[in-house]
């Protein structure tokens, strides 16, 4: 790939014109590992020159080294550009010779929603989520799940791997539920003096206020306890935490044997708890809610940090075989992605990947 191939790629780019997996690899720079990206736009090449002319003691009368500094700008911006350009021919060639003999669909709308009486339901993956009565239980679009009247019941709603679902709850609560994932509640609030759930995996709230009734989220070591507020929990269990990220309102968050540990948040806070108390701090609320957005998202991840969330969403099992490079990567693909486009920008890393299929079994095999 030529420096005019690589311009073509970001005029398509620039056109929305690029396939999912030239869009990947022209955002992502394939997942570069601690390095910043670099922006090609008009408006940062600008910004170079203008920061070169700023900080040079440059004088009207000095005509000839203004043009020497001038010049001297122009080359930094070519050089940024030659840079760029010879990442994208590297880089590219990469993904053009990676060769994956098999390919796995992302994960979609699938979820399995077990009724008090053991009764499970698998619901309707084109639907666009559920909306659960004190009677019936019917999708967003009003259609009914079933037919029968159902009493105050608990009901569990349970997504798989590479399967995601929507939930509105009876006080008008909205749940998101991403993989592997996990909620149980009751079907009506009425006559509680809290509204209480329980949940695994990773799942985000937006709380319907109600000042008389407290909102608890109960998951393995912690309680979240909330009046009305947006938050996340990932419950998932990666290195015994869970975490807490809070987006609006406030919550309180309390954790450990006995749940000793209580905190509070703000929000843009991010509460890490475990059975040794409750860290807070800053939360990356972007990367937190990137799932919930649509896309799988790293930031300064390893490979096998990497490898959980696609094992989760892609439906497989990982093995590894050698020694994994400790490179971390930062970047993002969409989770309606195959697999086969994440792999080919990974590796960029000198990282090996070969697919297996048996059966119904699933297996991504990573090696040096």
């Amino acid at each position: 790939m030529d420096t005019q191939q690589a311009r073509q790629l970001l005029r398509k780019y620039n056109a929305d014109e690029c396939t999912e997996a030239e869009k990947a690899l022209v955002e992502n720079s394939l997942l570069k590992y601690n390095e910043h990206d670099i922006d090609l736009s008009q408006e940062r090449i600008d910004q170079i020159k203008n920061e070169l002319f700023t900080k040079l003691p440059i004088h009207k009368k000095e005509r000839v080294k203004l043009y020497t500094w001038a010049s001297a700008a122009a080359a930094v911006v070519i050089v940024v550009l030659a840079i760029a350009h010879w990442r994208l021919e590297d880089n590219f060639k990469v993904f053009e010779q990676a060769k994956v003999v098999e390919d796995f669909a992302p994960g979609s709308n699938r979820a399995t929603l077990t009724l008090a009486n053991g009764r499970e339901i698998a619901l309707n993956g084109d639907k666009n989520g559920l909306r659960v009565g004190s009677e019936r239980i019917n999708y967003l679009d009003g259609s009914s799940v079933i037919a029968d009247q159902i009493k105050s019941t608990m009901q569990t709603l349970t997504t798989p791997n590479a399967g995601q679902y929507h939930l509105i709850l009876e006080d008008g609560t909205k749940v998101w539920l991403n993989a592997a994932s996990c909620i149980s509640y009751p079907s009506s609030f009425d006559n509680v003096g809290s509204r209480q759930v329980a949940i695994t995996g990773e799942v985000y709230f937006e709380v319907a206020p109600n000042r008389s009734k407290p909102f608890l989220v109960k998951s393995k070591n912690q309680t979240v306890k909330v009046l009305g507020t947006h938050f996340n929990v990932n419950d998932y269990g990666d290195g015994g935490k869970t975490v807490t990220t809070l987006l609006e309102g406030k919550v309180s968050v309390s954790a450990g044997t006995g749940l000793k540990y209580q905190r509070s948040l703000a929000p843009g806070q991010q509460a890490v708890s475990g059975v040794d108390g409750i860290a807070v701090g800053v939360a990356d609320t972007e990367l937190a809610l990137a799932w919930k957005k649509g896309k799988l998202e790293f930031k300064d991840a390893d490979i096998k940090d990497i490898m959980k969330q696609v094992a989760r969403w892609y439906d497989l099992e990982v093995e590894y075989n050698g020694e994994i490079s400790h490179r971390v990567f930062s970047g993002s693909v969409s989770r309606t992605s195959n697999l086969s486009v994440l792999l080919k920008i990974l590796t960029y890393s000198d990282i090996k990947f070969t697919l297996e299929i048996n059966g119904t079994k699933r297996k991504l095999i990573v090696s040096p």
